[in-house]
């Protein structure tokens, strides 16, 4: 057994920042982070969502961090051979933004100024110089990652993976190149998914434009936000069953400007009540439009440059960005008479997620994956159960999405990425390769090039639950335990990348592997402010995790974290909660120092069950309680609740209550008593350790060294409590806590009229449960010293009840303390009084508020809901009050 370290050898508070960088060293020296059989004799993997190569550790990282690490402990705990696998990713458009703009600022030359080569080269020398420093913030959040494990989305496997799948498809002819519509940045020059696209309410206008009709005097007045897009128009369209035009369809209608003859149409997209009733139709710039020239046969015209300039289409325009284009093509209209009207219109425009600037729809050659196969055995596979998210109301988001599937984009017009591997001789052949070709395999033509485009970075993403263990190569699949960990066990993220991500992996997973990648999905809720604000740049409400974990250490950090997180959408983080949970930190290192003086006289096992207590079989069957719950709840992903049964335990029946009530032994002269008592406070508290170990591995491991025995190992290598049919004491836990219910009860109503702590006062209970009344009788002395009782009477609830009493009703007792000549009361009836009036007076400015008809309709609802509460807690008050003041008086 090691020596307990001494009291004063150990610091009155808890300094994390020296123990943390400590532990986690030995952790990763020691390889406990390595995979290993046990007791379970089943394998456990998370994959860590690999965080992007530009990234910088935020608070929803850290909730990710918290609740995929506490689980991967947990579950190594309880003997399963487990594998925390790290990740990044490259993030195409992401990092290729950054360094463009470093270059800019070094060099004054943009990509275009580079060969490919030479651009990449200067990615790839940023990424080994800036990326990954957010592995490094993993690490101080105590990430127990396998890090030899770690994979680059553009390591040589992902390639390998990323290449199979797209020539597989491809030779089937579910990746295909089309002309589409596509989210064009004109910043970054490539199409983004409509994921990346965030809208904002732009203040612009409807300009109200007139058509001419070929032959006819009568003219068509055509409402558009965007008159410079005219250029492209290919018809005017008009709603079928619209009594004001269906005469006109299939007339032609001129174009102004370019004069451009098209047919007028009809098309139910078309809204009667909406505008004019006449629609200008660019099926080049606009996806509804797109999608009514494709039912009608329509030509696409092309208007914009790459850079969102108009090209040779826009005329005397050429050269114009849209939003100037749209003002001088507006007043040329207006100067020919053609400009009707001009109305302020507030409406949203998609705008690049990461260059911020506004989105063209544009027609471009693209390349896609056609997913209705795919889509279908996706949702088949949630639908049997083969994966199950947690909560499970977010299986209606996947299945919003993958039940009305859009073939996927999945080319960017980017060099940093997965290059699209399909070749092109000088003779117009096309293949795709898993090799870097250099002879056409079809003409022997050694003029030879590969697709310039590179993926979208979902793509790879898809894959990898697949290529980070391995798949498609043998050889690294067998060196990575393709076969023990696939499929893997458990995805942890957020909401918002269901579809992104989520369904992606799981078409991709059963599409190569014919399984699900994973089989459960736990969807944790969005980190945001005190308030419940979304955390960002402008409201300076964000939270840096380095700023929390320097203040309040990584353990209290986690605890905050994992102590909301359960099956709610939002985690609203305040700054001061972290800090009480500092404290409760603080608590459990104060507990260590209260008993190490002791620990030399106790076992840290209990020799006879037999011999406890009533107080000793009470906090074991406490223990065994919280055990069970945890166990309970952490396999279900409610760290909530398994951080309020531990939270609980620790604070309140341990701490507060356990070693109070062993401070008389410890202090006594009973060698054997104490001894025994010793041991079970020994016992339990490396439980309480181990317990509490998955969510705070820091200050655990720290305690448990100067526990453990010699030939014990770490803390992160031992069992994991679970619930023992021997120590359950039902009874003496039930009585216990009926106790400490009353107890409780007569020190708040004590505090309620300011009785001082030393004075002692009389108590009377009544309850008809028989085996009560005996036991609160046998523990006069407990009374005693606990609630400073020095008359206590027991007895049913048919005898009569002292007058002048504060009382508190219990579910099965009722608690009375007498008043009369322990406080004056007079002064007590005055304080009620002086009370009573400021609360009339606060109950009727809600009253006021509720009988005020406008307020009460105008009020937003959560304003009205807080009055209406604010009225019912007041009025219950004053009653309350009232009551009071009547028995005082009497």
């Amino acid at each position: 057994m090691t020596t307990p370290i001494a009291t004063e050898d150990i610091s009155i508070t808890y300094s994390p920042t020296e123990v943390e960088a400590k532990w986690y060293k030995k952790w990763e020296d020691g390889k406990y982070f390595k995979p290993k059989k046990g007791k379970a004799n089943k394998s456990y993997c998370i994959i860590v969502p690999p965080p992007n190569v530009t990234g910088k550790l935020h608070a929803g990282h850290a909730l990710d961090i918290t609740t995929q690490d506490s689980l991967i402990r947990f579950k190594r705990m309880k003997g399963y051979e487990t594998l925390f696998l790290p990740g990044l990713d490259h993030a195409g458009i992401s990092t290729q933004s950054v360094v463009e703009k470093m270059v800019f600022e070094q060099e004054k030359k943009t990509r275009r100024d580079f060969s490919r080569e030479d651009f990449v080269k200067k990615i790839w020398a940023w990424k080994e110089e800036y990326g990954g420093h957010i592995l490094d913030q993993q690490r101080a959040m105590g990430a127990s990652c396998d890090w030899d494990y770690l994979t680059f989305t553009l390591d040589k496997i992902p390639n390998m993976a990323v290449k199979k799948f797209f020539v597989d498809m491809y030779n089937q002819k579910l990746i295909y190149q089309s002309d589409y519509i596509v989210n064009w940045d004109p910043m970054l020059q490539s199409a983004v998914s409509d994921q990346e696209v965030n809208h904002k309410d732009v203040q612009g206008n409807f300009f109200h434009i007139k058509y001419a009709i070929k032959g006819s005097d009568e003219t068509l007045e055509v409402a558009t936000t965007r008159p410079e897009t005219l250029f492209g128009d290919t018809a005017v369209a008009v709603n079928p069953n619209d009594e004001r035009y269906k005469h006109l369809i299939g007339k032609i209608a001129i174009i102004p400007l370019c004069n451009r003859e098209v047919p007028i149409i009809g098309d139910e997209h078309v809204d009667l009540e909406k505008g004019t009733g006449c629609l200008k139709v660019t099926p080049g710039h606009d996806f509804n439009d797109f999608e009514i020239g494709k039912r009608h046969n329509l030509p696409i015209i092309n208007m914009l440059n790459i850079d969102g300039t108009l090209n040779d289409y826009g005329m005397e325009f050429k050269g114009l960005s849209t939003k100037v284009a749209r003002n001088v093509v507006s007043k040329k209209l207006e100067e020919l008479g053609l400009l009707l009207d001009k109305k302020s219109h507030m409406h949203p425009v998609g705008h690049g997620e990461r260059s911020g600037v506004p989105i063209e729809p544009m027609v471009s050659k693209q390349w896609f994956v056609n997913v209705n196969h795919m889509s279908k055995r996706a949702v088949e596979a949630v639908e049997n159960g083969d994966m199950k998210f947690y909560p499970k109301e977010w299986e209606n988001t996947y299945y919003s999405w993958l039940r009305n599937p859009k073939d996927w984009c999945i080319s960017r017009q980017l060099w940093w990425g997965h290059q699209i591997p399909v070749f092109y001789c000088d003779n117009n052949h096309q293949w795709a390769s898993e090799r870097h070709e250099t002879e056409c395999p079809i003409c022997k033509s050694t003029k030879v090039h590969q697709d310039p485009d590179v993926l979208d970075t979902w793509f790879s993403s898809g894959l990898w639950p697949m290529s980070t263990l391995g798949w498609p190569d043998p050889k690294a699949m067998e060196e990575k335990k393709f076969s023990t960990f696939f499929p893997t066990t458990v995805l942890i993220t957020g909401y918002d990348i269901i579809f992104f991500w989520v369904a992606r992996m799981m078409m991709m997973s059963l599409q190569t592997q014919n399984q699900v990648p994973f089989t459960d999905t736990y969807i944790h809720a969005i980190v945001r402010d005190k308030l419940g604000r979304k955390m960002s740049k402008s409201l300076g409400n964000g939270i840096d995790p380095f700023d929390i974990i320097a203040l309040y250490g990584t353990d209290a950090f986690r605890f905050a974290l994992a102590s909301g997180a359960g099956y709610n959408r939002n985690i609203n983080l305040d700054p001061e909660r972290i800090g009480g949970f500092r404290n409760f930190i603080n608590k459990v290192w104060n507990a260590y120092r209260f008993i190490a003086p002791h620990l030399a006289n106790g076992s840290a096992q209990i020799a006879d069950m037999s011999k406890l207590d009533h107080h000793e079989r009470w906090i074991l069957s406490e223990l065994n309680s919280t055990s069970k719950i945890m166990n309970e709840s952490m396999e279900v992903y409610r760290y909530d609740e398994a951080c309020a049964a531990v939270y609980a335990f620790v604070y309140d029946k341990y701490c507060s209550w356990f070693i109070e009530l062993s401070k008389n032994i410890l202090n006594g002269e009973d060698a054997a008593t104490k001894a025994r008592r010793i041991s079970v406070l020994k016992f339990v508290f490396k439980k309480m350790l181990a317990l509490l170990h998955p969510v705070t591995p820091f200050i655990t491991e720290e305690l448990w060294s100067y526990l453990k025995d010699a030939n014990e190992d770490l803390l992160i290598a031992q069992e994991y409590p679970e619930y023992d049919s021997k120590l359950e004491f039902k009874e003496d836990q039930d009585q216990m806590n009926k106790f400490v219910e009353v107890v409780t009860s007569i020190r708040n109503l004590r505090a309620s009229v300011n009785i001082k702590p030393k004075d002692e006062v009389s108590v009377e209970l009544f309850t008809d449960n028989q085996d009560l009344i005996k036991y609160f009788r046998a523990n006069l002395i407990n009374f005693q010293e606990l609630a400073r009782v020095k008359n206590l009477s027991v007895g049913n609830k048919e005898l009569n009840r002292p007058n002048k009493s504060i009382v508190n009703v219990l579910t099965h007792t009722e608690v009375f303390v007498p008043l009369d000549g322990v406080i004056d009361l007079k002064e007590q009836v005055a304080r009620l009084e002086k009370e009573l009036a400021k609360t009339n007076a606060d109950y009727q400015k809600y009253v006021s508020r509720m009988n005020n008809e406008n307020f009460m309709k105008n009020a937003p609802e959560n304003v009205r809901a807080e009055v209406i509460e604010g009225e019912r807690t007041l009025r219950e008050k004053v009653q309350s009050l009232e009551e009071n003041l009547i028995q005082f008086r009497s």
